[in-house]
């Protein structure tokens, strides 16, 4: 017995005549009966009652006909799986740059270490575009340096960081261990790009604001090595997260505020009802460096 008699069987099973069956399956009407009647033969059970007015099923002909579909059912579903089993494993990671030197290299590298097969692609957006893209199925997962409630989304934080002044290391302000937020009122600011970190922008706007004056906002600038640099080279002074102190000192003095900062989250975030199993162990990976 051969799945393809299966197939020709439920087929005239369902049309209830050789000929349109033979139209389904595009083939001539003769082979499709001789393949019936040979697979009657193996049965030893005729299976249609054929007259001049047509073929109805046979009692042991309805028997059959429900097993012959949950058979053929099965044998789609094991081919689906198998030629699934050899498709290439994709990983499709967004990320921002302000989050992309913190501890993502590291997840990722210990990830393709145990799997090295899948292929993982990296896309540098903003936060916004990261959580527009997981939404329509373009990435799997995106690193955002902003806050996010969304009900199909689903978000990991890794990292809460306050924020710190960065000082040009010639700058009479370095002899403080604190910086008086309103001692800032005249310096000129180096800020990231508020489309790139909106809430960042936002809060720092508001803090300054909350003692006092409008910040002066001589340059905006990303990613964070560019603006650091700005800043060594005395352009202005700048808020940032305090991770970015333990990369970026040379040039540069930071200080932490004497007023509590808001606390900068640096978060994974991805759609709640992906089924990815790619995904799925991308993520122990992940919370596993929280």
């Amino acid at each position: 017995m051969e799945l393809r008699q299966l197939k020709y069987f439920v087929t005239t099973a369902q049309e209830l005549s050789f000929r349109r069956a033979a139209e389904c399956l595009f083939m001539e009407q003769p082979p499709l009966s001789r393949q019936i009647r040979k697979l009657e033969n193996e049965l030893g059970v005729e299976l249609f009652h054929r007259s001049k007015r047509g073929v109805t099923l046979t009692e042991a002909g309805h028997a059959f006909f429900n097993e012959a579909r949950l058979t053929l059912a099965q044998a789609e579903r094991a081919a689906k799986t198998a030629q699934e089993a050899l498709q290439v494993e994709k990983l499709s990671i967004g990320f921002s740059i302000c989050t992309f030197n913190r501890m993502l290299p590291d997840i990722i590298k210990a990830f393709r270490q145990q799997f090295p097969d899948v292929v993982v692609t990296l896309t540098e957006m903003s936060s916004d575009a990261q959580i527009q893209a997981i939404l329509n199925g373009s990435i799997n997962i995106g690193f955002i340096y902003t806050t996010v409630s969304h009900t199909n989304l689903v978000t990991f934080t890794l990292l809460n960081e306050s924020l710190v002044v960065a000082l040009p290391s010639d700058h009479p302000l370095i002899h403080q261990q604190q910086i008086d937020l309103k001692t800032l009122a005249n310096e000129p600011f180096v800020l990231f790009p508020e489309p790139l970190k909106p809430d960042m922008y936002a809060q720092i706007i508001q803090l300054c604001e909350q003692s006092g004056f409008q910040p002066n906002v001589v340059q905006e600038a990303s990613p964070p090595e560019v603006l650091l640099s700005f800043v060594a080279s005395g352009m202005g002074i700048s808020l940032v997260a305090r991770g970015l102190e333990l990369r970026h000192n040379i040039g540069i003095v930071y200080r932490p505020l004497t007023v509590p900062t808001p606390i900068q989250d640096t978060s994974a975030v991805w759609r709640k009802q992906s089924n990815s199993s790619t995904l799925k162990n991308f993520l122990t990976f992940v919370k596993s460096y929280a």
